[in-house]
């Protein structure tokens, strides 16, 4: 009896499921000491306080290797991981760039933002930041245009409707998205 058939279609779907899992904690073990170096110390002191650790102030400058295994279960190092080093963190600041190129105004609200988070520029956000970024300076820029009385209601003041498909540009596939791969 062979244990892997080729021409099994649920032997085949296993094979890659299982692949797939191989590469996921591949790329775990090695991100981690990445994600690691890549931290600044506030952010590794802020980690290994809410690990209860009890030696922190030692911790902060050992690469992750050296840190006990115990204390790395601990550390939640996903909420650290750079925009830039993650493909939806990356399509979220490809669509803050274009936010901040369709409106210059909204310069000012990514800058408080920034600010507020203790970052210089977008490409030191996070992937969490940049979920909360993306949306919010969407809604800002939205609430700049101008409103649209309904003529039938005077009272009901109401957003300009916003057509799914844009006219101007067919190239644009449904809700104007423009596929740009990673």
């Amino acid at each position: 009896m062979e244990i892997f058939d080729q021409s099994n279609p649920t032997h085949i779907r296993i094979l890659k499921e299982e692949l797939a899992r191989a590469k996921r904690i591949l790329q775990e073990g090695y991100s981690s000491d990445e994600v690691w170096d890549k931290m600044t110390e506030e952010e590794r002191k802020t980690a290994l306080y809410v690990a209860k650790s009890t030696n922190p102030d030692e911790l902060i400058v050992l690469p992750w290797d050296s840190i006990p295994a115990d204390t790395q279960d601990l550390i939640d190092l996903s909420n650290f991981v750079l925009a830039k080093d993650d493909q939806g963190g990356r399509s979220m600041v490809r669509g803050i760039e274009y936010a901040l190129k369709e409106n210059p105004n909204a310069k000012k609200f990514v800058d408080k933002f920034l600010q507020k988070i203790g970052r210089d520029t977008l490409r030191d956000i996070t992937v969490k930041q940049s979920y909360q970024l993306n949306p919010g300076i969407w809604e800002y820029i939205a609430s700049l245009k101008p409103k649209v009385v309904n003529p039938n209601n005077p009272n009901n003041i109401q957003s300009q409707p916003i057509d799914p498909y844009d006219r101007e540009n067919p190239s644009r596939g449904y809700m104007g998205a423009i596929y740009r791969g990673d």
